[in-house]
């Protein structure tokens, strides 16, 4: 199928998008593509796309940076990013570090803005191919899509009536993932979702190889994908699709006869005696939902071979493991997932069904509230400047509030609590100090609820 190319308005580009999901969805492939990316319309609405995020202005190897080509005559700047894409050459991506919470070293790669904005035009087009067929339960890098869902599914999973409930976890790990990446592989992977323009598959293989610079010294990349480039998500997402729906149609999506339904089908199974298994994914962490340890094991034994030998990919021996969620809490995206029962109620003063439940972990709260901690000491070294204090403040309130609202989908009032006190503990002895060196200070910091319906 070919992609209408000569769209002149946004609203048109959005229709034409839709269509594309919907085409894909029917499994139909996509040529033309090229022509989509470059029409001016997509560029346009990259460009916006680009400068909305905070990170915009930071420059690649070039030291370019977005403001520059802002200010650049519109047709010229399109002009410069087709002739660019017609014979592209995208320069190595600039190496940076960020710190882990683990205290390792993350690799970012930062790509110069041209290649950006060509990346981000590559992306509007070829997303909705690839969502149109993606995993239903994968959560990572998708629009509508965040960390409070997949939690929330797997909790519902948990607490479905079952005799023998899924409530031991294979907590999945992959070493290295994006920096593991197999190109060859990748590029059969976006054939086989439906983008058969071989030029789109060109561009992307350069972007993949164009290698990076670090302490003046060029490095080729011949696996994996730039964290921190536009499209390496969309990509991501891409090279585990398979992985999702190999284990997802051996319970969880499978419909192996035309005239049965899925729950149907997964009655069937079950009394065929297949063991339930329920993957939720996000990004490159996983979970895998069973009933039994047993199951388990072997089902891990395989995915391991399936990792090295289908993937390429390898299974980390320490952080991939398996967890019965009656006895021990499984750990996800932050979250501490446990299977018990429910609490008491006059209505039910003996539950007897296992529920899954999920709180905050709290290893990361703590360190969280020691780098807010950290920087609201810097208060006392403002002096008289209360615009500078005022600045201080609003930064650390917003991210009191991102912490507070990132774990408030789980059981939250102990954590919530242990916010709520440390931080007032460190403002009581700075209130009087900040009265002393402006005569007045108001705090913006607000208490946290101590129930679990957030703030």
């Amino acid at each position: 199928m070919f992609i209408k190319h000569n769209f002149t308005s946004e609203s048109e580009l959005k229709m034409i998008l839709d269509n594309i999901y919907s085409q894909s969805q029917k499994g139909k492939s996509f040529n033309g593509i090229l022509e989509a990316v470059l029409n001016e319309v997509t560029i346009i609405t990259a460009i916006h796309n680009i400068k909305s995020n905070k990170g915009a202005n930071t420059p690649g190897i070039d030291g370019e940076k977005m403001d520059k080509y802002l200010q650049m005559d519109k047709d010229r700047l399109i002009s410069l990013i087709r002739k660019k894409v017609n014979n592209y050459k995208p320069k190595p991506v600039r190496r940076h570090y960020i710190k882990k919470s683990n205290g390792k070293m993350r690799p970012l790669g930062i790509p110069s803005i041209l290649d950006r904005i060509i990346q981000e035009c590559l992306r509007i087009i070829i997303e909705p191919i690839a969502e149109a067929k993606f995993y239903p339960k994968s959560y990572g890098f998708r629009p509508y899509r965040a960390t409070k869902h997949a939690i929330k599914d797997i909790t519902t999973i948990i607490s479905s009536r079952w005799k023998q409930p899924p409530a031991v976890a294979i907590e999945g790990d992959i070493k290295g993932y994006f920096d593991s990446i197999c190109h060859r592989k990748l590029l059969k992977k976006l054939w086989k979702i439906g983008i058969h323009d071989k030029r789109i598959l060109a561009i992307i293989k350069a972007m993949l190889k164009a290698g990076y610079m670090e302490n003046d010294t060029l490095y080729d990349t011949e696996t994996g994908t730039v964290q921190g480039g536009i499209i390496s998500p969309l990509l991501a997402n891409i090279y585990l699709n398979d992985f999702d729906w190999m284990v997802g149609r051996m319970y969880h999506y499978t419909k192996r006869r035309k005239s049965s339904n899925i729950a149907t089908d997964r009655t069937r199974l079950r009394n065929e005696g297949i063991i339930p298994k329920f993957l939720v994914r996000f990004a490159d962490d996983w979970i895998i939902l069973t009933s039994t340890i047993k199951e388990a094991t072997r089902l891990l034994k395989y995915l391991k071979k399936y990792f090295k030998h289908r993937l390429k990919l390898e299974l980390s021996e320490e952080k991939t493991l398996i967890t019965d969620m009656t006895e021990n809490m499984a750990k996800f995206l932050g979250f501490m997932i446990k299977a018990e029962l429910p609490r008491k109620t006059p209505e039910n003063p003996n539950p007897s069904t296992i529920v899954g439940k999920s709180y905050p972990d709290m290893e990361r709260v703590k360190t969280k509230v020691r780098q807010i901690s950290s920087e609201l000491k810097q208060i006392r070294f403002t002096g008289k400047n209360s615009y500078l204090q005022a600045t201080i403040i609003e930064n650390i309130n917003a991210k009191i509030i991102g912490l507070s609202e990132y774990i408030k989908p789980s059981i939250c009032s102990a954590a919530f609590a242990y916010i709520d006190n440390a931080i007032n503990k460190l403002l009581h002895p700075l209130k009087y100090s900040l009265a002393r060196n402006t005569g007045n200070i108001k705090f913006l910091y607000v208490s946290l609820p101590t129930d679990n319906k957030g703030i």
